[in-house]
């Protein structure tokens, strides 16, 4: 493959895993790109904040509901394993209900 297609495709790679990123604070950065080369060179790197996390077991998850995940990925109703579906379902409550995302 030759040096300027390999570049394209790790751009393009880039750009989808950025894209796919689930995003879990309000204090993300996000990145835009100069128009210029050397434009915005003293601004700060436009990678997102690291989040911060905390460790967490639940004590009882009824198998109806792993039932009911597998069974949406199975139909490709959803692509994220239930780890993340279960924090996905908690943030979008969350902001529902008006706690983050004002």
């Amino acid at each position: 493959m030759s040096k300027a297609k390999y570049s394209a495709q790790a751009e393009k790679l880039k750009n989808l895993v950025d894209s796919a990123r689930l995003q879990t604070s309000s204090s993300a950065v996000t990145a835009t790109a100069p128009s210029q080369p050397n434009e915005g060179a003293e601004e700060v790197s436009g990678r997102p904040v690291a989040a911060r996390t905390k460790a967490k077991n639940l004590k009882a998850i009824p198998l109806s509901y792993f039932e009911a995940h597998a069974e949406l990925k199975a139909t490709s109703k959803t692509s994220l394993d239930f780890s993340s579906y279960i924090i996905e379902a908690i943030r979008e409550k969350l902001e529902r209900d008006g706690a983050i995302g004002q």
